[in-house]
């Protein structure tokens, strides 16, 4: 496959979207061909809480009682069963950095020695990482350049 150039790549996105995309389509075809991949993989949902308030989001929820993430052991367990039926990764759903509205949050991670969603998820995908041998697939959102 051929890399493309840092001028080519800046000429690119100067590109109408019209012209950009059979260009974006033609290099990946060169690079890739026409062959499909996936990785059988399992969804842990570290925390359905989120700061923002997206219309379109199915997927947080505000916190109605109970617990505001899923412990290192549960996350195990769902990695484990994921392993035993032969996927290669997790893929860790969660909110963006839910403790910056909810206090529940805040006061959960503390619990657990963390003060932000992003460390846990740190702790949780290491934990998966070393137990299970599967690989750990983050999607935490919002990062600054430190994160």
């Amino acid at each position: 496959m051929r890399r493309i150039s840092e001028e080519e790549a800046r000429a690119l996105v100067r590109e109408p979207a019209e012209r950009l995309m059979p260009r974006a389509e033609a290099l990946t075809l060169d690079g890739f061909g026409h062959g499909v991949s996936y990785s059988k993989k399992v969804f842990v949902p570290l925390t359905r809480l989120c700061r923002d308030v997206c219309g379109y989001c199915t997927f947080a929820r505000p916190p109605r009682g109970g617990k505001p993430y899923l412990s290192i052991g549960e996350v195990l367990e769902i990695a484990r069963a994921a392993a035993a039926a032969g996927c290669k990764e997790v893929l860790f759903t969660l909110g963006d950095k839910p403790e910056l509205r909810y206090p529940v949050a805040a006061e959960a991670l503390a619990a657990m020695g963390h003060a932000t969603t992003l460390g846990y998820l740190e702790e949780a995908a290491k934990a998966v990482r070393d137990e299970t041998g599967l690989l750990p697939h983050l999607n935490p959102g919002l990062m600054s350049a430190e994160e």
